[in-house]
């Protein structure tokens, strides 16, 4: 495969988005070559039969009228999809701006609901004519009581895979809905925070406080809602008279707040540093396992704890590792470990 299409096909990861969308793309960009080579391999009489035998099973399953409609809808779906995860990833994502990237991709889906089903039954009845694959329905049979005169009923495949496609996009709808629901609920709570050209108007002040109020009913421990309101209006009079320091993000907001010293506004600052270290995905930790995994193999199996850490911590930070210069590293641990010895 490498050598007649030069590609190779990728295995579905069942942890990663991105590899399902190279596993489409891979098929999909070759589709043409991947049945020619699937039918000299079952052609050639110099292999052996089982690779005769897998490579007919597979042509059998490829050259069908779902698989073809499928693999267009999977390739126009997880595009999308594969384009939110990936700036889901960046460490400099915030869960506000993910909540809205997230219902920016629901309504996306709902949008496309229709026309995505379409489209890809269109590509697959043209490829379909092309190769000269038979589109075919099933026949449902149905359990038929005594005395019932009703017959089996024969579904066009057509409407058949148009209503899969559409049940799958609805499937992903429902689940985004419930599995971002914490998401969120969080962005509701914190959404005041992120506007700050919103947060220091006096205008909107009747909003702020009901907003102060319900993240405090929230943090009830860690914040005052009384006192966070009124610490945003003194912060927003001090903000006035300093307009070349007027912050642009909430981290500078934060900066500007521990810069006047943590016990002036104690209340603003905790709910800055609860909002901004909360995480928008799992895919800072799912990559230190990773790593783990791949540095304890059962060659190192006597591996103390102190060395695995020390590994996993050069491994994850590769690109902070390779701007060290070594070479001081290395005079300066031998400064430390040198001995004077008396003659």
């Amino acid at each position: 495969m490498k050598e007649l299409l030069g590609i190779t096909l990728k295995r579905e990861c069942p942890t990663r988005w991105s590899a399902r969308q190279d596993a489409v793309n891979a098929i999909l960009e070759q589709f043409d070559g991947f049945l020619q080579l699937l039918e000299n391999l079952y052609e050639d009489g110099t292999q052996t039969s089982e690779t005769q035998n897998d490579a007919y099973s597979l042509l059998q399953n490829v050259m069908n009228f779902n698989f073809i409609t499928l693999l267009d809808f999977w390739h126009a779906v997880l595009s999308k999809i594969d384009r939110i995860q990936k700036r889901l990833q960046d460490p400099s994502m915030n869960f506000h701006d993910a909540a809205l990237d997230l219902e920016g991709l629901q309504q996306r889906l709902s949008s496309i609901r229709e026309d995505v089903c379409i489209t890809a039954v269109n590509a697959a009845n043209v490829l379909c004519e092309k190769l000269g694959i038979r589109i075919e329905g099933r026949i449902k049979r149905r359990k038929q009581m005594p005395g019932e005169n009703a017959g089996d009923a024969g579904l066009a495949a057509v409407e058949e895979i148009t209503r899969i496609m559409k049940s799958v996009i609805d499937r992903l709808i429902q689940e985004m809905t419930t599995r971002f629901g914490r998401l969120k609920t969080l962005d509701e709570k914190f959404v005041f925070l992120f506007n700050i050209s919103k947060l220091f108007a006096n205008d909107t002040s009747n909003d702020i406080q009901q907003h102060c109020a319900t993240l405090a009913d929230f943090y009830k421990t860690d914040i005052d809602g009384t006192e966070l309101f009124v610490e945003i209006s003194d912060c927003s009079r001090l903000l006035k008279t300093r307009p070349d320091a007027t912050p642009s993000s909430t981290l500078e907001l934060l900066s500007f707040i521990i810069s006047y010293g943590n016990d002036i506004f104690p209340n603003l600052r905790i709910a800055l540093q609860i909002m901004l270290t909360i995480s928008v995905s799992v895919a800072s930790c799912e990559r230190s396992f990773s790593k783990l995994k791949i540095i304890l193999t059962y060659l190192r199996a006597s591996m103390g704890q102190e060395r695995l850490s020390d590994l996993a911590l050069l491994s994850i930070e590769k690109e902070l590792v390779e701007t060290i210069n070594f070479d001081d590293v290395i005079d300066n641990f031998a400064s430390a470990r040198s001995r004077k010895v008396v003659l």
